[in-house]
């Protein structure tokens, strides 16, 4: 961020040419387009409906007492059921599913493996289920695995993610804050989802202990992952996601971020004052995947040509050798932004130093 009151464009001009001159730039691509659905999210809508469907086979079996058949078709969407979870928020499917196994294994006088099932139902959801759907006799074992949960003890967990910043949902309900945080849980296996913009969601089923604690480091989001999340951003629907599982707007650098690794690049050189009424513009090296800063410098409001050069050559981690100059073939960088009464700027960097750009006629 740079103050346009103090801003001198001379300046801004000496920063790109000194960047441009020992970085390749890479052009910033266009961003994707908003509401666009990718072809992951087709496919795993397309696998939640087949869940649906098969839920609904079971039940149709159940009516027809065949217990044998309905187990097969709750039990056998399981898995799809807990792999659409991080994409859809349906914990309630996956739920259902166990209730209803445990329903058809327990008419079926296999009361453990039903109540193994109850017990997942009910760690999943511990509100009283509706009476009345089934048969008194696998609603009672129901209720029965539901009192064996609520005599579990609770107690706080503590998560703690890498990088910190994520929002946590604990089967399917989120949890207040951002990580690192503490969440009152009951003890049992749970599903932990972690979001994070940029970065890959990671849903996993944990045994949570009261006052234990739970690490998880993120994947950077795959290319795939960063263009719904930033077509969600650009088309507003983080703030109005149909499935409640909406990540929040981002800050304004962790959006530069996004937009610089879309465009393939690797670091991004902000240039910012280092404290409100500073006497000089903070520049700083950034990785754009990890966000982690990489090195900085100061360059001075007074400063000339040579003083440039070298702040530049600092944050970049150059000798600043003396150059002859920069060619007037060398491509310009992104200019500044003005927003309101601010001018934002982000040079952004490949780090590849061995690439020049030539005139049609060739490098001599």
């Amino acid at each position: 961020m740079i103050d346009a009151s103090s801003l001198d464009p001379r300046h801004l001009r000496a920063v790109r040419e000194v960047v441009a001159h020992y970085r390749s730039v890479v052009d910033p691509l266009p961003l994707p387009t908003a509401g666009v659905v990718s072809p992951e999210q087709v496919a795993i809508e397309q696998r939640a409906q087949a869940v649906r469907l098969a839920l609904v086979r079971a039940r149709k079996k159940e009516s027809e007492a065949l217990w044998d058949d309905c187990v097969r078709e709750a039990a056998g969407s399981m898995s799809d059921a807990i792999e659409v979870i991080a994409s859809t928020g349906e914990l309630g499917l996956l739920r259902d599913l166990h209730i209803q196994a445990g329903v058809c294994m327990s008419l079926d006088d296999q009361a453990p493996g039903a109540r193994t099932h109850f017990l997942a139902a009910s760690l999943l959801d511990e509100t009283p289920p509706p009476t009345g759907l089934h048969r008194e006799e696998a609603e009672r074992l129901q209720a029965e695995s539901r009192k064996e949960i609520l005599a579990r003890p609770r107690g706080a967990v503590r998560i703690v993610t890498e990088p910190p910043g994520a929002r946590v949902l604990i089967d399917g309900r989120e949890v207040a804050g951002k990580t690192p945080l503490e969440v009152d849980i009951r003890l049992g296996d749970h599903f932990v989802t972690i979001q994070r913009f940029r970065y890959e969601t990671n849903t996993e089923q944990r045994l949570l202990q009261p006052f234990g604690l739970v690490r998880v480091s993120l994947d950077p989001a795959h290319r795939a992952t960063l263009a719904a999340q930033l077509s969600e951003i650009l088309s507003g629907d983080a703030a109005k996601s149909r499935r409640g599982d909406h990540l929040p707007a981002p800050p304004a650098i962790e959006l530069e971020l996004a937009e610089a690794e879309w465009s393939r690049a690797e670091q991004v050189l902000i240039a910012g004052p280092p404290q409100p009424g500073g006497a000089g513009y903070r520049l700083s090296l950034v990785e754009a995947a990890s966000g982690k800063s990489v090195r900085s410098s100061t360059l001075s409001r007074s400063a000339d040509g040579s003083a440039v050069r070298r702040s530049v050559c600092e944050v970049l981690g150059e000798t600043c050798e003396v150059s002859k100059g920069i060619p007037w073939y060398v491509w310009p960088l992104a200019g500044g932004v003005v927003v309101g009464a601010a001018v934002t700027t982000a040079v952004i960097l490949e780090n590849n130093r061995d690439t020049r750009f030539c005139p049609p006629a060739g490098c001599r």
